[in-house]
């Protein structure tokens, strides 16, 4: 199991922008750029990104349901934004009511960013099996949330499962596939755990 804790994550202005105004260039409603900015300037303070991850065989009699593609081997994955992120969103909406658009935006982006970390990290093990990695399943509910949580033990992160909702807020948890290639070895015979 690989950890990685506290990684640097940046919320990118203009991709948040361009989310928020869809496309125009138009100020925010009650929230100019510079404002914007200080916003997540504040709120990337906040962040503590973590991820949890490993990569095991088609015979992992623990994990192989929580696959999106039964049969082949899988990386479990558990992101977290850190226990302070959710908490500093609420005070900024708090101060800035027009900003929740934009806050939630940040948040969307930030959490999409923790899971393409990993993808970028197992993307070289992927490519020397000569596979290619499924879509992505996001994992929901207390039997599969207690399940992944138990076996990459995301206490390591300090993430937690209550009533099927991952805590801190804005964690995550998700399983990609390893597909090989047609008429090449691949995920089948992937030597994982």
């Amino acid at each position: 199991m690989r950890k990685i804790r506290d990684f640097n994550m940046r919320l990118p202005f203009k991709e948040i922008r361009r989310r928020v105004t869809r496309g125009a260039n138009a100020p925010l409603p009650g929230l100019d750029d510079a404002k914007l900015a200080a916003l997540l300037d504040r709120a990337e303070k906040s962040l503590k990104p973590s991820v949890l991850f490993d990569s095991y065989g088609p015979d992992s009699p623990e994990t192989a349901a929580l696959s999106p593609v039964p049969g082949v081997a899988h990386t479990l994955a558990v992101t977290t934004l850190g226990p302070d992120f959710a908490a500093a969103l609420d005070e900024l909406r708090t101060e800035h009511p027009a900003s929740g658009k934009a806050l939630d935006a940040a948040a969307a982006v930030a959490g999409e960013r923790a899971v393409q970390f990993i993808i970028s990290l197992i993307k070289e093990e992927v490519e020397d099996e000569r596979c290619d990695l499924s879509p992505i399943g996001y994992l929901e509910g207390s039997e599969a949330l207690d399940k992944v949580l138990a076996k990459l033990d995301g206490s390591k992160v300090g993430v937690t499962a209550e009533a099927g909702t991952l805590r801190p807020g804005h964690s995550r948890a998700f399983c990609v596939s390893w597909l090989a290639r047609k008429g090449r070895r691949g995920a089948k015979t992937a030597s994982k755990k």
